[in-house]
């Protein structure tokens, strides 16, 4: 998902989803987020507590489910790419570096056992102890809070990742350009020590949506939603998309949403099979997606922070 810098959108047909605008009901409000960053990622511990992150050393944390938020200082004008909030008092941000704090965003350290290089992609921690980080297509794992981090799998193609338990994680991504397209799954059953590839797709794979270890969704290059029911040991396309799809979340086997490279936000409420335009007022690509205790939040360009009604 983090690659996509260059999106070409593709003429599919509008399948499963109302062309007449006059019934678009925006189900998605705008919040303030006192700031003109364009935002890149996003993470929510409960439906009040999260963090976002964004171009010039942005990063602001919000306790009312974003209604206000409150600017952190890293230290860092970097753009980061990725943000992980794993609980009230501990949270992470990278691109280049990787900075941590332990005191809810009073104080940030670098984490300076990851030296300058490719760019990290994604951070997800299960624990306090253990995480996960993509960087420059490789996945590392800490067993020590961050401090260190050990190379598990190493491959050009996956750029994000997806925990969904202390054993099962997955991570994802693939490669778009004039002459190829393709994608890949790859999943952990031993918390990251151990990879292997379970997918190898036709198109790049530009986000997914597990909602147990076993049951996930996936949307591609192609503007096509997957569904697996197995652990991705195999997978069944549900449906073609009617937009261009930038990200997915599912917050149960029927209710899902994607956000699209056209600014707009589809959902379904039977299991992927039709999609309708629930919000449409802005243009910017709205770059990701997620839900956390049935609340859902989207974010873009020029600090747009939208929560479902």
């Amino acid at each position: 998902m983090k690659k996509i810098l260059c999106f070409f959108i593709l003429t599919l047909g509008i399948i499963g989803c109302s062309s007449d605008e006059d019934k678009i009901v925006d189900s998605f409000g705008k919040m303030n987020t006192n700031t003109t960053e364009s935002l890149t990622d996003i993470s929510f511990i409960n439906k009040n507590q999260g963090i976002i992150c964004g171009s010039i050393g942005f990063l602001a944390k919000t306790n009312d489910g974003g209604k206000t938020w409150t600017k952190l200082n890293v230290g860092d004008t970097q753009t980061f790419l990725s943000a992980c909030m794993l609980n009230e008092q501990n949270f992470y941000t990278a691109r280049l570096d990787m900075f941590a704090t332990s005191n809810s965003g009073t104080t940030f350290n670098k984490i300076e056992s990851l030296q300058i290089g490719s760019s990290i992609f994604s951070i997800k921690f299960y624990s306090p102890d253990k995480g996960l980080i993509i960087r420059g297509g490789s996945i590392l794992k800490s067993d020590d809070s961050g401090k260190n981090w050990t190379e598990k799998y190493s491959s050009s193609s996956v750029d994000d990742l997806e925990i969904t338990s202390p054993l099962v994680s997955y991570a994802y991504g693939g490669y778009t350009s004039d002459y190829s397209d393709v994608g890949v799954i790859v999943k952990t059953i031993d918390g990251g020590e151990t990879w292997t590839k379970t997918l190898n797709s036709n198109s790049n794979i530009y986000s997914i949506s597990f909602i147990s270890d076993n049951i996930g969704y996936y949307i591609n290059f192609k503007r096509e939603l997957y569904k697996t029911i197995n652990g991705s040991n195999s997978w069944i396309k549900i449906s073609d998309l009617p937009k261009s799809p930038m990200s997915v979340c599912f917050i149960n086997e029927n209710v899902g949403y994607i956000s699209t490279y056209e600014g707009q936000i589809l959902e379904t409420k039977d299991a992927g099979l039709n999609w309708k335009i629930v919000y449409n007022k802005t243009t910017e690509p709205l770059v990701k997606i997620i839900t956390k205790d049935n609340a859902v939040f989207a974010i873009g360009n020029n600090g747009l922070f939208l929560k479902k009604k």
